[in-house]
């Protein structure tokens, strides 16, 4: 749930939801040796809804669809993405703000490099779309950093403080900056986990039918790892 300060929407400044769900599934683990290496299909979807018009209740939709390969070398974790992207605004959406839709249709070939140091985990991305149907320069780059406390115990969990910050760019957009920081809490309870944050954001929409236009929200998120 994010508190909209500047509105990429033609909703302007107003109360948002944004809900997700994804699942990677491995399809073939090579175990042996010194270098775990994974294939999985991931599949992840999420949506923005307006909470102070119920009538004009989601706004947009977007999809992600792919093949991730892992290697954990250790210290060093290296992921291999090629993944669809699509992007859709909602009827009801479209209907009352007379919107176009953006053919946002997308084949991207990503690379991501982590580093662990104690606490911390530093990301580093490049990217490039192979197939794109708007005909949008193709690189684009993203810098993260993690942070993971001391876990502590509560009601017979396990407690973690966490916080990162992200920030990402592309070619498409004149490499403007977009960052985004979270702080909060993950209950770990074994194979499941909760994680409770207060997030910030300022850059360009995360949604890909306003990719050019500005952002900027505070709000709370709530994750379940199932």
């Amino acid at each position: 749930v994010v508190s909209v300060t500047r509105g990429e929407s033609a909703f302007g400044d107003e109360k948002e939801a944004e809900v997700g769900i994804g699942e990677g599934f491995p399809l073939v683990a090579l175990a042996g040796g010194a270098t775990p290496v994974t294939l999985e299909f991931g599949v992840q979807v999420y949506g923005r809804f307006s909470l102070d018009d119920p009538k004009t209740a989601l706004i947009s939709n977007d999809w992600v669809v792919g093949f991730n390969t892992v290697a954990d070398l250790g210290r060093v974790l290296l992921a291999l993405r090629l993944y669809h992207e699509s992007s859709h605004l909602g009827d009801e959406y479209v209907q009352q703000f007379s919107a176009e839709r953006l053919d946002w249709s997308r084949e991207v070939a990503s690379l991501w490099v982590a580093y662990r140091a104690g606490p911390f985990t530093l990301h580093g991305n490049v990217a490039l779309t192979l197939l794109d149907e708007l005909g949008l320069e193709r690189p684009s780059a993203a810098l993260a950093v993690d942070w993971q406390g001391k876990p502590g115990r509560f009601l017979g969990l396990r407690v973690r403080p966490v916080a990162g910050i992200y920030s990402e760019g592309a070619e498409a957009t004149a490499w403007k900056t977009t960052t985004a920081a979270r702080a909060g809490v993950v209950l770990d309870g074994g194979r499941r986990a909760l994680a409770l944050s207060v997030i910030a954001l300022d850059g360009l929409s995360t949604q890909r039918q306003f990719f050019r236009a500005r952002s900027r929200y505070v709000g709370a998120e709530i994750r379940f790892d199932l």
